[in-house]
């Protein structure tokens, strides 16, 4: 019997000193091929189904419709299923079910017909829940124990992480930090992440998957004028990230109340349309989908506030409807703006504070906040690295111990 403690799994001993033969990694080979794979194919469909709604600005008038059709299709085939990443979480931590195979292809079809119509919704969700779902299918298939089960669960979502992002190191960190797994983590259990984030990485470069690409800080001398606008931009976003869960967790219970998920999801993909309209984005696209192009802009220029605001009120709309896709992305977003918008308030180079933003908020929003700093050095370079730890820091502060995880276990449990 595996001990508990309120209801969570505490591993024993035995568990944590399992035998870990050839077959057990040669899982994580193929769960990084396998996920490598599943990412690639989701990257290359979510380019053409992006050009596609550039070339045919009015698909987003249909975004009710179809919203309302990919989570019918969820209702129908497995609702357990529109838990997202915290269904995968969960099981970690109390597992009592099994992660259905459905999901991969649900999550992928709900995810690009999301981006098709318009949604402002991410991408890289997708890609840990498809990772997470491969993880459950090969454990069920070489029948491993509970323990090496939860562990092929985070080298999946850690993998998904990574090819989606084109940062493997950061993937296998994330893929432990945001399940917070609740019994000590071995360099052994590390050592398996990473397997599956690289083997998934150089998969997606073998097929080509097309990866965002940013600017790259070659040099930059330490700076002790940078090292407080680090803090002061650590604030600013840690009450970005704090203020975004607690709109998303506070509007979502408010509006559980009244049931009738499909119809929120049309009325909040009205809404949508409606603000795009006034915006006059259906044509433009600032807002709706990725926004890649203007995130790219603001590391490079200033960009103004409204793109900060416009971005977190569309993706929080998106989020409270119950459209799949995911928080990165769009937190990214608006990390990336908000840094570029403070550098033109202390009338500074955008530079740093953007690509400081680009990791922060989404860090302090989810409690990965060291897998977000590896990641800043994987896409950024290493130089970024002093500034981007004490933002982080105070940034992680300020945002407190929420998360857009609700199932993510913030205290580690002794077994």
């Amino acid at each position: 019997m595996i001990p508990t403690y309120n209801g969570i799994m505490a591993i024993s001993d035995d568990e944590l000193n399992e035998k870990r033969d050839l077959k057990y990694y040669f899982t994580f080979v193929v769960l990084g091929v396998l996920t490598g794979i599943a990412s690639s194919v989701f990257l290359h469909l979510l380019k053409l189904v992006t050009t596609t709604r550039f070339k045919y600005p009015a698909l987003i008038y249909f975004l009710p419709i179809a919203m309302v059709v990919a989570n019918f299709c969820y209702k129908k085939f497995s609702p357990i299923s529109e838990q997202g990443n915290n269904l995968i979480i969960d099981e970690v931590h109390r597992p009592k079910r099994k992660i259905p195979f459905i999901m991969i292809p649900l999550i992928m079809f709900s995810t690009l017909i999301s981006h098709l119509f318009g949604a402002s919704v991410g991408r890289e969700g997708s890609a840990v829940q498809m990772g997470g779902a491969i993880g459950e299918q090969l454990a069920k298939l070489f029948k491993h124990s509970k323990r090496k089960r939860a562990v092929l669960l985070m080298a999946g979502c850690g993998a998904g992480f990574g090819t989606a992002i084109g940062a493997p190191l950061a993937g296998a960190i994330f893929g432990i930090e945001a399940i917070y797994l609740n019994v000590k983590i071995k360099l052994s259990t590390f050592l398996e992440c990473l397997i599956a984030s690289y083997i998934g990485f150089y998969t997606t470069h073998l097929l080509y998957a097309p990866h965002s690409t940013y600017i790259r800080f070659t040099s930059l001398d330490f700076n002790w004028h940078w090292l407080w606008y680090s803090i002061i931009a650590g604030l600013f976003f840690g009450a970005l990230a704090r203020g975004f869960i607690l709109l998303i967790d506070n509007v979502k219970s408010f509006i559980k109340s009244f049931g009738k998920p499909l119809l929120i999801t049309f009325l909040g993909s009205l809404l949508l349309i409606m603000i795009y309209y006034v915006l006059d984005d259906i044509s433009k696209q600032r807002y709706t989908g990725l926004g890649i192009e203007v995130i790219q802009q603001a590391l490079v220029e200033f960009v103004s506030i409204k793109d900060v605001i416009l971005k977190f009120l569309l993706t929080a709309i998106s989020l409270i409807s119950g459209i799949k896709g995911g928080e990165f992305t769009p937190l990214v977003y608006i990390g990336t703006t908000a840094g570029s918008w403070l550098s033109s308030v202390l009338t500074i180079n955008p530079n740093l504070l953007a690509a400081i933003g680009f990791c922060v908020v989404f860090g302090a929003a989810s409690n990965t906040p060291l897998a977000c700093i590896v990641m800043g050095a994987e896409i950024f370079g290493h130089h970024i690295l002093p500034y981007l730890i004490v933002a982080m820091i105070i940034a992680q502060i300020v945002s407190g111990k929420e998360s857009i995880y609700s199932a993510q276990i913030l205290k580690k449990i002794n077994s």
